[in-house]
């Protein structure tokens, strides 16, 4: 069974979608496109008569449904998507045991995940920056998961790329990672996608471009292909 985009190009190069009841992740740079593409794959549940729950940390109602309620993916869906704002707060998840965050999520957030079909988590980024600790964010993390799992629930958590350092803890729990990038090109600068990790899918490692219109991010033809190696390959002698 497949949890779809509605993104047929992308749906494809995943082997049909998303795998249902897994943990997945999309992380790139600020304004890439990332809460586009997570609204595009909830949407598209909400399409198919599927309890979709949003949550959203950083951005407010009004902006939320004024900013994604333009693209063409929305019309007459918005309402049908059970859309959540949160501000994250260490104290909520403190102590930090998998009884006390799902206290947080169903009594301060709303959520239930036991009648939920698809989660977007957006972004899980927040609760890395309230938390400070990356030991204590994997636990987090794990635990959010774990729920996940028990519920049968399909969800996508959403992550600030670093520009320096180490991603987080949470491509290692992750069963498929897309990652949005800038790319420098001949002609200046370039959106794509590469599909980093998805289990179960021969997928291809190149960057696809990609452009942002009205009808959402649309994957467009051809591949980025890296020319310049770190390694060179030589026979032996």
């Amino acid at each position: 069974m497949k949890s779809g985009f509605g993104i047929s190009e992308l749906d494809n190069l995943l082997g049909g979608g998303l795998d249902k009841c897994t943990v997945n992740l999309i992380v790139g740079r600020n304004g890439i496109g990332k809460t586009i593409l997570a609204s595009q794959w909830a949407a598209q549940g909400a399409k198919n008569g599927e309890k979709v729950v949003y949550l959203s940390t950083t951005l407010v109602p009004k902006s939320c449904e004024t900013y994604l309620s333009r693209f063409h993916f929305m019309e007459d869906i918005y309402e049908k998507i059970h859309w959540k704002f949160q501000e994250i707060e260490s104290k909520s998840f403190i102590p930090l045991t998998k009884e006390k965050i799902d206290q947080t999520i169903r009594e301060e957030f709303g959520i239930g995940f036991d009648e939920v079909d698809r989660f977007v988590f957006d972004s899980a980024s927040s609760l890395e920056k309230a938390l400070g600790d990356p030991v204590l964010y994997r636990r987090a993390l794990r635990y959010l998961a774990d729920m996940c799992y028990e519920n049968d629930v399909t969800a996508i958590f959403i992550e600030e790329a670093p520009y320096y350092g180490e991603w987080s803890e949470a491509r290692h729990i992750a069963e498929c990672i897309i990652l949005l990038d800038l790319l420098r090109v001949p002609t200046g600068y370039a959106r794509a996608l590469r599909i980093l990790k998805k289990y179960r899918t021969d997928h291809p490692l190149d960057y696809i471009p990609f452009e942002i219109t009205e009808n959402g991010i649309e994957l467009k033809e051809g591949r980025y292909v890296r020319v310049n190696y770190e390694f060179k390959f030589e026979l032996d002698k």
